[in-house]
């Protein structure tokens, strides 16, 4: 049987992996977030995965609101992004790696089975939601992922207690995969931010919202319900257009199936949107039982 022997929810904020690049300056904020992946990235290495299940957002790269899926699983041979013009802007770094394809297609044909219909491609190319985290976690590339995309702009937009249920569903299957697995699952998503319009640089003068303070709490009370009661499409698009992404926090947490975080990091800054990291180790996801 595979066993979930790592969770983790990185930020894939473009502008991150830029920080102090070329001798830029970079803020005390922005060195405790790259501090704080690098302690989630070695605990990702210590936990000797086999595959990463990989669940982020697409940014309109290649599905648009006329067609867009809730949740989809990728079963190409390869992951592969972000596309040239992020690449251009961004200076990012491209992410080349297998993907798993039997346990992608196990997923896909269990959700069946466990009441989730996952929309599927063969065709894709991985923007930032992805390449960014993955190259934060796991640079070398070395390591099969099984993709899902979630759908955090596209109106109509799943309720959260969809999101926290697919977690729950997705972590069941990959329990019942019958062959020994070590399994580990990256997240990524966003507290309070806009992209465009009124919000896009509201951090500069307020760095933290009161919705961002609320939800902070209940997850230190590790309160699911209160962060699901907290995560209607609308109350988290009066915080900026970008903020349904948390959306993916809510995933991860139906991923960890009640078990509390080892690890949690809130960072405010004037510098770039409030961003949280969250690691939940093999001991904790597993009752104590490593």
């Amino acid at each position: 049987m595979a066993r979930l022997v790592h969770l983790s929810v990185c930020p894939h904020d473009p502008v991150l992996p830029g920080a102090g690049r070329d001798g830029r300056p970079v803020s005390v904020e922005a060195r405790r977030l790259l501090d704080g992946i690098a302690r989630m990235r070695e605990g990702l290495e210590a936990s000797r995965p086999d595959v990463i299940v990989m669940a982020g957002s697409d940014h309109l790269c290649q599905f648009f609101f006329n067609n867009m899926p809730a949740f989809l699983i990728g079963k190409a041979e390869r992951v592969a992004g972000p596309p040239g013009y992020e690449q251009r802007d961004w200076g990012l770094a491209t992410y080349d790696a297998p993907i798993e394809g039997q346990l992608a297609r196990y997923i896909l044909t269990q959700g069946f089975e466990n009441d989730i219909d996952f929309a599927y491609s063969d065709e894709f190319v991985v923007d930032h939601a992805f390449s960014v985290p993955l190259n934060f976690m796991r640079p070398q590339g070395d390591l099969p992922v099984v993709p899902i995309f979630l759908n955090f702009l596209a109106p109509p937009v799943p309720p959260a207690r969809r999101y926290l249920k697919v977690g729950h569903i997705v972590r069941k299957i990959i329990e019942e995969w019958p062959e020994n697995l070590r399994v580990a699952v990256i997240c990524t998503g966003h507290m309070t931010n806009g992209v465009g319009g009124p919000y896009m640089l509201r951090h500069t003068e307020r760095p933290e919202s009161e919705w961002d303070r609320i939800v902070n709490d209940a997850m230190l009370r590790n309160d699911v319900a209160e962060l699901v009661a907290h995560s209607s499409w609308e109350e988290m698009y009066a915080q900026g257009n970008n903020t349904p992404g948390f959306l993916g926090f809510i995933f991860a947490y139906g991923v960890a199936d009640g078990a509390p975080y080892s690890w949690h990091d809130y960072v405010p800054s004037r510098a770039q949107p409030l961003m949280i990291l969250l690691e939940w180790t093999e001991d904790q996801l597993n009752g104590g039982r490593t």
